[in-house]
């Protein structure tokens, strides 16, 4: 991979992670928002809980995206970027292009979420 790719590639990274990071925290202000704490009725609740639980959900999701960018940076400044973590071939840039935080390529990947390589 070239250095124009790379710095390409740093540029994106630190993008995405500036956007989770802020995704995450409008989530987290959603989950601890007190201003809803009127009682209401049971299906408010119902509701309020059902909304909460969905933010907890965004926020696990977003935390193991935010950890793989984080991953992928600090790769990048130990020149170990775009290696495989399966079979350390380079990682297509076409598929680092999509997903620059891509731990595996493509065919590891596959493998990875085929159910009968799974134990």
């Amino acid at each position: 991979m070239n250095k124009k790719d790379l710095a390409s590639l740093k540029k994106i990274l630190i993008q995405k992670k500036m956007d989770f990071l802020n995704k995450m925290s409008k989530a987290q202000r959603g989950i601890y928002d007190d201003s809803n704490t009127s009682v209401g009725d049971e299906i408010d609740t119902a509701s309020q809980n059902s909304e909460k639980e969905m933010y907890f959900e965004l926020v696990a999701s977003d935390k193991m995206t935010l950890d793989a960018i984080n991953d992928a940076l600090v790769k990048i400044e130990k020149n170990a970027y775009g290696k495989c973590e399966g079979c350390s071939n380079n990682i297509l840039l076409e598929r680092l292009k999509v997903i620059p935080w891509a731990k595996y390529c493509i065919q590891c990947q596959e493998e990875s979420e085929n159910p009968k390589n799974k134990k």
